[in-house]
């Protein structure tokens, strides 16, 4: 538990280890081309499995996360090969393509951008001078779930670990609530 910054997370959601770490704590991150870097993050499989403890009600059971988007969106590779995406925005997983090399093709296409990365939001949050750090993810001041816009004047940075496990409980909370019901109240636990 290295830095102080995974003290804190550790202590306000608790430990959690799985598989995907290797002994030292390895990032989860793929070789794009350099022009494609900044749509992607590349946080320690600690800090994923710390994340997807907000998750644990969506099924992720037999698949390793394998990229991570600069929204903190992580792209799953399931025991046959395909690719699915935890969209931590809309609350769902979804297949997106049935292997690595016909997602790889799908994310250096600029509409495979805009739908699986949000490069238009991510590009026009950079040249506004929203710049990710290391331990960062893009994410949006009210959750649009929760009724905020998917606008850049929205957007803001925050911790990656924090962003996706909220994300997931929030998610959690609302996910049977017919579409339209006015959400009045989430509750933000620590597991």
């Amino acid at each position: 538990m290295g830095n102080p910054l995974s003290r804190l997370i550790s202590s306000i959601f608790g430990g959690f280890r799985t598989a995907r770490d290797g002994p030292d704590g390895g990032s989860i991150n793929a070789d794009w081309p350099s022009d494609l870097k900044f749509l992607f993050i590349e946080p320690s499989g600690k800090d994923v499995a710390e994340a997807l403890d907000g998750w644990k009600w969506i099924g992720l059971d037999g698949r390793e996360p394998t990229a991570v988007s600069a929204f903190g969106d992580i792209f799953f590779r399931a025991s046959d090969g395909s690719i699915h995406l935890l969209d931590t925005i809309k609350g769902r997983l979804r297949p997106v393509s049935t292997n690595w090399d016909e997602f790889s093709a799908l994310v250096q296409d600029a509409d495979g951008q805009d739908d699986l990365l949000l490069a238009g939001l991510v590009r026009a949050a950079r040249k506004n001078g929203l710049i990710l750090k290391a331990g960062q993810c893009y994410d949006f001041q009210t959750p649009p779930v929760l009724g905020g816009k998917m606008s850049v004047e929205q957007m803001q940075t925050t911790f990656f670990v924090v962003k996706v496990h909220i994300a997931g409980q929030i998610h959690g909370q609302i996910k049977d609530l017919p579409p339209g019901t006015k959400i009045n109240k989430v509750t933000i636990g620590n597991g």
